[in-house]
């Protein structure tokens, strides 16, 4: 079952041509991935507390159908992959339950500046 993260679209996150900036979905699922972690008790600020830092390796997006100024849509989130070094996420934004785009991001945990494995209550917490 997917973590679902709502939201409207903001003025200032259109173009010239009105719709939703393609660079603003990226930020759409770091909202939507932050707000899952803090449902889980495990918000960035704990990673941050315990010297660990969550690094994105990959990120990919397609759009379908563009969204527009005061537009309410949902990010459908769900854990694609998790091994002992990186996990990974898909991302379906739909607006009235119409899917609208797609993405998937790759992270890693790093501390004092090198990859290390994920540890194994961070493990549980995102399976």
């Amino acid at each position: 079952m997917p973590f679902i993260y709502r939201r409207r679209v903001q003025f200032y996150e259109t173009d010239a041509q009105g719709i939703v900036h393609h660079s603003n979905y990226f930020r759409y699922f770091e909202e939507a991935r932050g707000e899952f972690l803090r449902s889980r008790g495990l918000p960035y600020s704990e990673f941050r507390k315990r010297g660990l830092e969550v690094v994105l390796l990959t990120a990919r997006c397609e759009y379908k159908k563009p969204l527009y100024y005061d537009d309410e849509f949902e990010i459908h989130l769900t854990l694609k992959d998790l091994t002992r070094f990186t996990f990974s996420f898909e991302y379906e934004v739909l607006k009235e339950g119409e899917s609208v785009s797609y993405g998937e991001t790759k992270h890693c945990i790093v501390k004092e500046g090198k990859i290390v494995s994920i540890p194994e209550d961070v493990r549980s917490i995102l399976g």
